[in-house]
């Protein structure tokens, strides 16, 4: 089950469209059961962009309109992101997009890392901003701390918590309730951000 696709079914190549229907008439209960219980777990999220659903920008749903450009560039006018391209439909518009929410991330995360860092008396060796697989952030032996940059999706405070919680391996480099009460002590909302990240994360993606 997919939040923007719906039901996806695989089947090996060359397989029979009967023997795929079989399939599905034969878990048909389990399928209804699982659709039922994600619609109601998705139900009031939006799916992620371009599938027809506004885009989270730092906590806030934003449409994107495309418009053509000879330069690609993004701007915010009220409640849309307005992205020109020159070249034309959706994937145009994706690159232009993940390159300015890149931009707009390493230049948060360094700010909020040092201001946060400064209040900690800790500080990375380094600060990086890329993509990583099923992380928001990481701290690294050599104490520099990585960051996805798709956290500039995040409401800021959401964001807040993922900088604090990665300064804070800085100091303790496992998560034993020493790291939580360093944690806690800067954040002390860190259980709800932590949900919102759980529930919200899947969609702060293009």
């Amino acid at each position: 089950m997919d939040p923007a696709a719906g039901l996806v079914v695989t089947v090996p190549m060359g397989a029979h469209p009967e023997a795929v229907d079989a399939f599905l008439a034969r878990h048909q209960r389990w399928i209804l059961r699982w659709i039922d219980r994600l619609e109601r777990r998705w139900h009031g999220i939006p799916k992620r962009w371009p599938y027809g659903e506004p885009l989270f920008y730092r906590g806030e749903l934003l449409t994107v309109r495309i418009i053509p450009g000879r330069a690609g560039k993004v701007e915010r006018v009220g409640s849309q992101l307005v992205v020109a391209t020159r070249t034309p439909g959706i994937e145009g518009a994706r690159r232009v997009l993940t390159r300015w929410l890149k931009t707009q991330a390493v230049q948060t995360l360094t700010e909020r890392t040092e201001i946060l860092g400064a209040m900690m008396g800790l500080a990375p060796t380094r600060i990086y901003v890329r993509a990583l697989r099923r992380k928001w952030g990481s701290c690294w032996p050599g104490g520099s701390l990585s960051f996805s940059p798709h956290l500039i999706m995040a409401p800021p405070d959401v964001l807040d918590y993922v900088v604090v919680h990665e300064l804070a391996h800085l100091k303790e480099r496992n998560h034993s309730p020493r790291f939580w009460a360093l944690v806690a002590a800067y954040h002390p909302e860190l259980t709800l951000r932590r949900a919102w990240l759980r529930t919200h994360g899947p969609w702060l993606a293009l």
